[in-house]
């Protein structure tokens, strides 16, 4: 493999546009195409960046030149062009989460290892210096073993609106702190217990809040809303919790690191994707480069498809629970 790859992204909206502007930048690859269905959107960015645009993704995947993609479609529409760049033997970046469905998931899984391609989802927590502190010290046994912990992802109306008529506040809030909890207990969560309610939104939930137990006997809640003031500072407030039988960690997941007022008050994001100089720094570029370096070096990524799909199972017994109202067992 060469140390020097050429990479497409396949959906370019607000995410998949910050994908392609990274892998512009980033040295250990070239950006040469991006698809997305929208004509419209896929000129701007296709222009902006310099490189051939396709509204048929299977044009990209027959380009010779290139090694490696990002999914960055909307979370339902998956599944397809992931197989298909598995099929034409690229590797794979695919957004969280993985698929909506365990099957979906098994189905992508398969793809890539009947292929003998890399596939690394885009769990982005396993990124942030903050969250990966968290994780090493309980990792380490600096707190003792877990009692509980809690997780906090609430978000403006701004996303609902953007969003809603294509995914849930659970698979694209909760799936992130889903994923990290059981990154740090060390296991999926085995049964789960769930309320939502809406007050806002008319055909999807408001907030959901729910109760994961572990094989270990340690529990944890999850709070994930995106109906907070479309004023709201920064857009994000979260939080995770850990305590143990020796300490606990506090982390603040938010962006308060610098606070601007002037007709309104705000809080820039500064940990995901900020610009500086007028490239994109932070953690989704740390986040696609270990992308890249696992297709370049042959190794095994941070976030691989077993670990994405047991965030998936343990989402989808949470919207089991919410429909029969009773505990679910995670498959």
């Amino acid at each position: 493999m060469t140390d020097k790859l050429g990479v497409g992204v396949i959906g370019v909206g607000t995410f998949g546009s910050l994908h392609a502007r990274v892998y512009g930048q980033l040295r250990q690859c070239q950006l040469k195409a991006v698809a997305d269905l929208n004509p419209g959107r896929l000129e701007q960015v296709s222009s902006a960046l310099g490189v051939e645009g396709y509204t048929d993704y299977l044009e990209l995947l027959e380009r010779d030149d290139v090694d490696a993609v990002s999914i960055c479609t909307t979370d339902e529409f998956h599944v397809e062009p992931a197989v298909a760049a598995a099929s034409a033997g690229k590797h794979l970046f695919v957004e969280k989460p993985l698929a909506l469905t365990p099957q979906d998931c098994d189905t992508i899984i398969e793809a890539a290892n009947a292929s003998g391609v890399k596939l690394m989802v885009g769990h982005i927590l396993r990124f942030d210096p903050r969250y990966v502190a968290a994780y090493e010290e309980i990792r380490d046994g600096r707190i003792g073993e877990l009692i509980h912990l809690f997780v906090r992802r609430n978000n403006s109306l701004l996303s609902a609106k953007r969003l809603s008529g294509h995914t849930s506040v659970l698979f694209f809030l909760g799936i992130h702190d889903i994923d990290f909890v059981n990154w740090c207990v060390g296991a999926k969560a085995r049964r789960v217990y769930a309320e939502a309610t809406s007050k806002t939104l008319e055909d999807t939930p408001d907030t959901v809040l729910a109760v994961l137990a572990f094989p270990s006997g340690t529990i944890a809640s999850l709070e994930v809303s995106w109906v907070l003031p479309e004023s709201f500072p920064g857009g994000l407030d979260a939080r995770f919790e850990a305590v143990g039988t020796a300490g606990a960690i506090y982390v603040n997941g938010g962006c308060e690191t610098v606070a601007i007022a002037h007709e309104r008050f705000e809080q820039p994001e500064l940990f995901y994707a900020p610009e500086l100089h007028g490239d994109l720094v932070g953690v989704l570029r740390d986040e696609l480069a270990s992308f890249l370096k696992c297709v370049i070096r042959d190794s095994e990524p941070i976030v691989g498809g077993e670990d994405a799909k047991a965030a998936v199972e343990v989402a989808c017994a949470i919207e089991r629970s919410l429909e029969s109202g009773s505990v679910v067992k995670v498959a």
